[in-house]
């Protein structure tokens, strides 16, 4: 359940603000110097997905506290890897994604020891820890709140307009991999008609090239 909306005792939904305001100090530098800032845009994407996300979707009871906190720092594993200016490819950034989620977990699991996140339960701190471990593990996972974060993960995976672009044979791999793989696991009709939007503008900004 949600600690923030379900039980709201006062003053909660100020603590969870400077959560989010501690996340975005801690996190987002890192992002920003990983492949070209992708990662920033990227995770501030995933962070309002999420939302709008669980706002449409009442009845399956997320626990939005823990999935906004997943959210900052599911990819913050890549900043260990990738330069600034690094060329990305899709080839290169599969091969970095079980590593990344290891790596994106040990941070998060020492940042939750900090005084800021004892409102959260062990349980909360144990699912956001997990949520980083196990995101990018697209044909294993199969709980609400994991597919909940892969939804919003490649809703803004797939907006063309915000980030740095894929070369086209990448995009090709990486939209076979989205149509194929991704979107079958998409459980909230919200989710599937926001990313029939985006792939139609992805389709034709390739397409136009």
């Amino acid at each position: 359940m949600d600690i923030s909306v379900l039980t709201a005792p006062p003053g909660l939904s100020a603590i969870m603000n400077k959560i989010e305001e501690y996340l975005k100090e801690k996190i987002l530098p890192d992002l920003e110097k990983s492949r070209g800032g992708f990662d920033k845009i990227h995770t501030l994407e995933v962070v309002e997905w999420i939302k709008q996300i669980i706002n449409h979707n009442s009845e399956l009871e997320l626990d939005r506290t823990v999935l906004i906190i997943a959210a900052y720092a599911h990819d913050w594993g890549y900043s260990s890897l990738f330069k600034n200016d690094e060329v990305m490819s899709f080839d290169k950034i599969e091969n970095a994604k079980r590593l990344h989620e290891k790596l994106g977990a040990e941070k998060i699991k020492d940042l939750l020891k900090e005084d800021i996140f004892s409102c959260l339960t062990d349980e909360q701190k144990e699912r956001c820890i997990h949520l980083v471990a196990v995101h990018d593990q697209k044909l294993e996972i199969k709980d609400t709140d994991e597919l909940i974060l892969a939804e919003a993960d490649i809703l803004s995976g797939i907006d063309i307009d915000t980030k740095s672009k894929l070369d086209p044979e990448s995009n090709k791999l990486f939209m076979d991999s989205v149509l194929n793989i991704r979107l079958p696991k998409f459980i909230t009709e919200f989710s599937r008609r926001e990313a029939e939007k985006l792939i139609k503008k992805r389709i034709d900004y390739y397409k136009n090239l």
